[in-house]
């Protein structure tokens, strides 16, 4: 009963999640499909400037224009995909999506189900005199590793919060659909800021282009962009470091340097879980290897 309610909660938030960007979402492609000339007008003015703009720094030849090079471009592209492929490709992503999703539910709702015969297993997978480590091992990961988790589900609401509050005081349209997709990229430490500044500033700009002659696009980039930098800097050099070294009891530099080693050997996905992985490798390091010089000093924080 635990778990289901456990997975119950946790599939109702990320509905929710869903819902609140998918209507924002809906909104947006309903404006941009139902334009009026004027509006159209306006984007042509608004590529004639871009236009004007790259011819002057020798970008564009003085007989390129930047509407037609665009045109080409997609037709070529359109042209280029086969459309039975396309169609294949489409329902292979929905069945894999689908697969995915049910698997992770059906993996993640039994791992919750057989939490005391998993941790009995994985204590019986050692010697007996060392099964003492292991059960240490459990205890000490499950507490760390909650506390980094519930840590990053603070530092999340604080920056899309404050995210929020300023873009809702700049009267910046959207200003909660953005917030919360660039909150969501705290996930990702450090380079989830550019992610989340691209997709805030065509949203901010797509918002602005269907609401009229009313808003400057420029202007309304602009403080998305500073918004979302403050903030990312904010969390990147105060909030993080603070919430990650407090949770896993690590240094701000270690968690900065883990960070980078974990981005370089993985990639995103790295940055991601190499603050989890190396709590986990600090504390087996310290169970089974504890006598050793080297372990001592960069486990010394976690006893």
């Amino acid at each position: 009963m635990s778990a289901a309610l456990s997975m119950t909660l946790v599939v109702g938030v990320l509905f929710g999640l869903f819902a609140l960007l998918f209507v924002p979402l809906t909104e947006q492609v309903k404006a941009i499909t139902s334009l009026e000339s004027v509006h159209y007008d306006k984007f042509n003015q608004t590529i004639e400037q871009i236009d004007n703009l790259l011819k002057e720094y020798n970008i564009l030849k003085a007989e390129e224009n930047l509407e037609k090079i665009i045109t080409t471009h997609t037709l070529k592209y359109i042209r280029s995909i086969n459309l039975s492929s396309a169609f294949n490709n489409i329902f292979q992503l929905i069945g894999s999506l689908f697969l995915g999703v049910f698997s992770v539910l059906f993996i993640s709702f039994f791992l919750l189900k057989d939490v005391p015969r998993l941790r009995r297993a994985a204590v019986n997978m050692v010697s007996t005199e060392r099964q003492s480590k292991m059960i240490q091992i459990l205890e000490r990961s499950k507490v760390l590793l909650s506390n980094y988790f519930i840590g990053l589900f603070v530092e999340i609401l604080i920056i899309t919060g404050l995210q929020y509050v300023i873009l809702f005081l700049l009267d910046v349209p959207n200003a909660l659909l953005i917030s919360v997709i660039a909150g969501v990229l705290v996930i990702v430490p450090y380079i989830g800021v550019v992610i989340a500044c691209v997709l805030g500033c065509i949203l901010g700009a797509l918002s602005a282009f269907t609401a009229g002659g009313g808003l400057d696009t420029t202007v309304i980039v602009w403080k998305i962009l500073i918004t979302l930098v403050f903030c990312r800097l904010l969390d990147s050099f105060f909030l993080l470091p603070y919430i990650a070294s407090k949770s896993v009891k690590a240094h701000p530099l270690e968690i900065f340097i883990v960070v980078l080693i974990s981005g370089s050997l993985a990639g995103i996905t790295g940055m991601i879980l190499g603050i989890p992985a190396y709590t986990v490798i600090r504390i087996v390091a310290q169970e089974f290897f504890g006598d050793n010089n080297f372990v001592k000093t960069f486990t010394a924080n976690i006893n």
